[in-house]
């Protein structure tokens, strides 16, 4: 299934930040299935205004930065890394408790060396 990865090159600079050693994900599962391995165009745009009000939320509940967003035909994911300390579970209960369409999942995880990003990370020559 085709993957699409939207990249903060800015974080590159900030790479295993030994104060951002928390990955916060946000996923929100696709539910429009057009038998393709391809997401819903207006289901994917129908979640702008989430995408909006998650970066809202951990910008207001956390310090860190958003620094990948994940999207297939089965879900769209927004990962931050952050600082220890936020109410994470705060968090996630006022972005389920919005009058939306679609489920809000959350996990976070220790990733120190910034593992996760450094997967979808290219090489600065765009290999």
């Amino acid at each position: 299934m085709p993957l699409f990865v939207r990249i903060n090159e800015s974080a590159r600079s900030i790479v295993g930040h030994a104060d951002l050693g928390i990955k916060l994900g946000f996923a929100m599962p696709m539910q429009a299935a057009i038998g393709t391995d391809l997401p819903d165009p207006e289901e994917n745009e129908a979640l702008a205004e989430l995408e909006d009000k998650i970066i809202e939320t951990v910008t207001y509940g956390a310090e860190g930065i958003h620094v990948l967003t994940l999207t297939n035909a089965a879900m769209k994911e927004l990962v931050f890394y952050i600082k220890p300390g936020a109410d994470i579970a705060a968090m996630h209960e006022s972005l389920r408790g919005l009058d939306i369409s679609h489920d809000v999942q959350c996990q976070a995880v220790w990733d120190r060396e910034w593992n996760t990003f450094l997967q979808f990370l290219p090489d600065r020559d765009g290999g």
